[in-house]
């Protein structure tokens, strides 16, 4: 609807202005004439020269209604980009907004994982660590049994007779075997 009026404006004065053109070319007189009346009658050559002025401002009067027409849709389209634009910065700071709460839940979530999992270390360090020294006790338990095992093996006295009655009952069944 914008520019609408300047249109009309402009189109009933080229409509007049058409109408004093055509009327004065008529009448061949040098005189200016609309609907039948004369206005002026000021000679031939001062008489063209008004009717191109009033042929040039029809034209003015079109590049003015045409050109206030262009300038309020631009207005318009401008003003609803800019409206766009605004409305596109308010989501991006809700989004923002939003994002940002997010994070800070999260990073209040990853804080108390991160303090479960440094008590959950500790206690694995302390395991650990007893695991450690238990293996050491074992380690020198093992390495005092060995040196127990070693002395008392020392001590071991080999009788020779068992040895050799073990031969002789071996050698005695392997004797009853062949003759059976």
């Amino acid at each position: 609807m914008s520019g609408v009026v300047p249109i009309a404006l402009a189109t009933v004065w080229t409509a007049l202005v058409a109408e004093v053109v055509i009327e004065s070319a008529r009448v061949f007189a040098g005189s200016i004439v609309l609907f039948g009346r004369t206005l002026v009658s000021p000679g031939i050559r001062p008489g063209i020269l008004i009717l191109c002025a009033l042929a040039a401002s029809a034209a003015l009067a079109w590049s003015v209604a045409v050109s206030f027409a262009r300038g309020r849709r631009l207005e318009q389209r401008m003003a609803a980009e800019l409206d766009e634009h605004y409305a596109e910065l308010a989501a991006r700071a809700a989004g923002d907004l939003a994002r940002a709460g997010l994070l800070a839940g999260r990073v209040a979530e990853l804080r108390t994982s991160l303090d479960d999992l440094s008590r959950r270390r500790d206690e694995i360090v302390a395991e650990m660590e007893l695991a450690r020294r238990r293996t050491s006790e074992l380690r020198a338990l093992s390495d005092d049994y060995k040196r127990s095992l070693a002395e008392l093996q020392d001590r071991l006295i080999v009788l020779p007779e068992i040895e050799d009655e073990l031969a002789r009952r071996r050698a005695m069944r392997r004797s009853a075997e062949k003759s059976s």
